[in-house]
């Protein structure tokens, strides 16, 4: 019996996957101390998609909790996992297929291309005041 590769991608935006394009879309934002740090979507495709167990992702060891694993279900099917990031790097994804085999992946985040089409920033404080003054 032969094995293969499956196809899957790994993927990365600071535009959420599952909302359409919009004309100007928006990108989210926070400061931590003197940087900029981005809402970041990491998420698969391909054709064998429905084939995936879970991914792990294996970030930069200066985040905290840099290993997380995200189980593909009928709330999370491309195996989506959001982190807040200021720059590019490498990352290792583990795809466990369904049958419990595991292929690796090795990305270069490139959101930072994104950023340069015009776009609305919308800042995290913002958006928790704005959650805030609706509870009320």
């Amino acid at each position: 019996m032969t094995s293969r590769a499956l196809d899957i991608q790994v993927r990365d935006s600071v535009f959420d996957p599952a909302i359409p394009p919009l004309p100007r879309p928006k990108v989210y934002v926070r400061k931590s101390g003197n940087n900029t740090l981005y809402k970041v979507w990491l998420y698969l495709s391909g054709y064998d998609l429905p084939y995936v167990q879970s991914a792990t992702y294996i970030l930069h060891p200066t985040f905290s909790d840099p290993i997380r694993v995200v189980r593909r279900n009928l709330n999370n099917p491309d195996c989506q996992l959001i982190i807040w990031t200021w720059g590019t790097f490498e990352i290792k994804v583990k795809i466990e297929d369904k049958s419990g085999r595991y292929y690796e992946v090795v990305h270069r985040l490139n959101y930072d291309k994104e950023l340069k089409q015009d776009f609305e920033y919308i800042y995290e404080e913002e958006v928790q005041r704005t959650m805030q003054r609706s509870q009320f």
